[in-house]
């Protein structure tokens, strides 16, 4: 019998869709490299978090496909899996509305400093800047997959302008497609959607944000990569922008100590966007069905590699 490594907690549709397909599962915390590689005969991996590279897969001689339980697929060596014939997948869609409506919360509490609100509660001595409302406003989104195209589709009620940015053209419901500097310059509201990659790396840096209205908010729900921390942290202490909505930092998880947690202009959240109970299921549908295909012979359906 086949066998398909998972990690402990993994949506029980996934399990039960292995095991209707006739392949034994073995799970585990998925949190050091002796549980990626003691069962050294898996043929497939539904992964999480864990940075996969060559020292996984020379130990691994069986396996054929990786599996990533999202849509980033940046913990994964892409030319170490293809030199070790390693299908690379990932689900994109799957989770698309449950970050798309982290992105609009965040754009919301990042806005209005709420969490701010919140705080001081207990705490009359603080003073918090005025926000700003999300409607009728000039909203960027940069990266215009699923989760792009969905953070449009729900800004509709909002009655704003989407600048879109993406590869290729795309259908805005709400606006338009429009240049990288048009995004930086025009807008309020600032949505980065778009994956790591080498390209991307700290695509939003100090000259990024003096292009940037000073009334402007950033909202990461991509990954904390594409942004230069220290350069956000200059601006956001500086005014040089209003405020940030952040699911996603540089290094994670995030630590008690990271600047950005104590800056009174920034809501932070730990890289749960996709926590959903629909978009755990649903996600990890998806990755056992491609591990099912590429395990039968088939072609996969989300091949990043």
């Amino acid at each position: 019998m086949k066998k398909v490594l998972v990690f402990d907690g993994i949506s029980q549709k996934a399990i039960d869709y292995l095991e209707k397909n006739h392949f034994e599962v073995v799970t585990n915390k998925q949190s050091t490299v002796q549980d990626l590689t003691e069962n050294t005969d898996i043929e497939a991996m539904i992964l999480m978090m864990y940075p996969i590279d060559n020292h996984v897969f020379s130990r691994l001689p069986q396996l054929k496909i990786i599996a990533r339980y999202g849509v980033g697929y940046d913990n994964v060596n892409l030319a170490d899996a293809s030199a070790h014939h390693v299908i690379v997948t990932n689900a994109p869609g799957a989770n698309a509305t449950a970050v798309a409506e982290t992105a609009i919360m965040h754009m919301l509490m990042a806005g209005r400093y709420f969490y701010q609100q919140n705080q001081s509660i207990n705490d009359n001595a603080m003073t918090i800047p005025m926000g700003q409302e999300v409607s009728h406003k000039t909203v960027g989104i940069i990266g215009f997959g699923a989760i792009g195209q969905r953070v449009d589709a729900l800004l509709t009620g909002f009655d704003v302008d989407v600048l879109a940015y993406a590869r290729h053209e795309k259908e805005i419901k709400n606006g338009r497609m429009a240049t990288l500097d048009e995004i930086y310059e025009q807008s309020d509201f600032i949505v980065l959607a778009l994956p790591a990659t080498p390209e991307t790396m700290n695509l939003i840096d100090a000259k990024i944000f003096d292009k940037m209205k000073d009334s402007a908010v950033l909202v990461n729900i991509a990954r904390g990569a594409v942004v230069d921390e220290q350069a956000l942290i200059s601006a956001l202490k500086s005014g040089k922008i209003a405020g940030a909505g952040l699911d996603v930092v540089t290094n994670e998880p995030v630590t008690p100590d990271n600047e950005l947690l104590s800056l009174p202009n920034v809501f932070v959240t730990p890289h749960v966007a996709a926590s959903s109970r629909e978009a755990f299921d649903s996600v990890g549908l998806v990755t056992a069905q491609e591990v099912v295909r590429v395990l039968n012979g088939q072609e996969a359906k989300f091949q990043v590699n």
